[in-house]
């Protein structure tokens, strides 16, 4: 399965050398590793833009082999609903939720502080907006063009949804290096990549991954705010509101992709 794994690798060899290639400037000039750290979230968006590069180049091709060879219809999610992309953002949101709090429960017997001690290290000084930006947008859609435009939807060349939704996130939660990171990108990169199925649309994947890591970051901030003013409460009505966005927008996307019935993607 060369064809699936090596757009992970061409992501994993472009992220190693901007890494190696910042760590030994650092070190030239005699900066220790705390340098390296501030400058770890802006060098993952900068190889994460650069993998893109290649990689859109082959899914193109991709594509245009699969229309020619009629696996896939040239239509998914209608231009001009901008209600659906909106669903797809919040739903992001309630899935981040649903992932953070899993996850949550998992951390209760792995004991494990690596991840948080690590992320503290990467975002200490960095503004929301500035967050928002790199984790928020351009590493979502980074990480889509690898693991659903490219992984997924080669796998679904070859084998059935299910087979595919699995081994896709299963690559995506192993790619990440540790077992927190793993269970929440596992989970999360099912998902996106059922909805992209059912959706017709590869916007759907990144929509979903840009409203998921948004929300996390706000949510900590808001988070904080709401209990140091004592309104606790508004956190409870926040996590049912979007476990309904989260049932109403799977039951919408299913029924879509049921009645289109043709693969898109």
């Amino acid at each position: 399965m060369w064809r699936v794994l090596y757009p992970v690798l061409i992501s994993f060899a472009i992220g190693q050398i901007v890494g190696g290639t910042a760590l030994a400037l650092i070190n030239q000039y005699g900066k220790g590793m705390d340098t390296y750290y501030k400058s770890t979230m802006f060098l993952t968006g900068v190889a994460g833009l650069l993998t893109m590069l290649p990689l859109l180049y082959f899914y193109r091709k991709d594509r245009l082999c699969r229309i020619a060879g009629g696996i896939v219809k040239p239509e998914g999610i209608r231009h001009g609903r901008v209600l659906d992309y909106l669903l797809l953002l919040f739903m992001g949101a309630a899935m981040a939720q649903l992932g953070n709090l899993i996850v949550a429960i998992f951390q209760i017997f792995l004991q494990s502080s690596t991840y948080q001690d690590t992320m503290s290290l990467v975002t200490d000084g960095k503004s929301l907006m500035e967050m928002i930006y790199w984790m928020g947008i351009v590493a979502p859609v980074a990480e889509e063009t690898v693991f659903r435009w490219m992984v997924f939807a080669r796998l679904r060349d070859y084998m059935k949804l299910w087979p595919s939704v699995l081994i896709s996130a299963l690559m995506f939660g192993i790619y990440h290096g540790n077992i927190v990171q793993f269970l929440y990108a596992f989970l999360l990169g099912s998902l996106f990549a059922y909805f992209m199925e059912m959706t017709g649309s590869l916007y759907a994947s990144v929509l979903l991954h840009i409203g998921a890591n948004i929300w996390s970051l706000v949510y900590s901030e808001l988070g904080l705010w709401l209990l140091q003013s004592s309104a606790v409460g508004i956190l409870t009505v926040i996590d049912f509101v979007l476990l309904g966005v989260l049932l109403a927008g799977t039951r919408y996307f299913a029924r879509m992709g049921k009645e289109r019935n043709v693969r898109c993607v």
